[in-house]
């Protein structure tokens, strides 16, 4: 309740989430350690231990998720937001461009961005922006691949060679990291 009245809802329901979290974990932590102290080191054993904790986390993470759900509406009701959407809790990001209105629901002057613009900006630009970052992407790879068939093949070139498609790889996956964080800011600016 003190976060709650000093940060406000948002940031209490994270802290409230992380310690619930942090809590549950007991329950596989304690399971995986007998599983990991009393499992014998041959393969068969450590399958079926493997096996017993996938069942255990599938069966705990739906309690979790089911016993979250009742504890989140808990402090939702008791912070006063359980009807309240959770767009009129937050303020709009600043570079959101829309035209201001009234808003139906609240009488509050709001951004608005029809959704058939949306829509339309999606299917026209972003949808081919990224699959043309897709394709480039996959091109480049297959490159490399190719690169390294052609590497591995000839027998009469130095060992060190045959790591440079890898090295290759490497830099084209960090160069096309750094273009698609500038492609996907200036999608996220052009789109509202």
């Amino acid at each position: 309740d003190d976060i709650c009245d000093y940060f406000g809802v948002k940031i209490a329901m994270y802290f409230a989430w992380l310690g619930f979290y942090t809590s549950a974990m007991v329950y596989p932590a304690v399971l995986g350690s007998i599983l990991y102290t009393f499992t014998d080191s041959d393969q068969t054993s450590q399958d079926i231990s493997c096996v017993v904790f996938a069942i255990f986390n599938v069966i705990w993470a739906t309690l979790f998720l089911e016993e979250w759900k009742r504890r989140g509406a808990e402090f939702a009701y008791k912070w006063g937001t359980l009807d309240t959407p959770a767009e009129s809790i937050e303020e709009p990001r600043p570079q959101f461009r829309g035209v201001k209105r009234t808003s139906p629901v609240t009488g509050a002057e709001e951004f608005y961005y029809p959704p058939w613009k949306r829509l339309l900006f999606q299917s026209l630009v972003s949808l081919p922006v990224c699959l043309a970052c897709l394709a480039l992407v996959f091109l480049l790879m297959l490159g490399c691949f190719q690169l390294q068939e052609f590497v591995l093949s000839v027998p009469e070139l130095p060992r060190i060679l045959r790591f440079l498609p890898k090295i290759i790889l490497a830099v084209i996956v960090t160069a096309c990291d750094e273009l698609y964080k500038k492609v996907a800011l200036w999608l996220n600016d052009m789109g509202a």
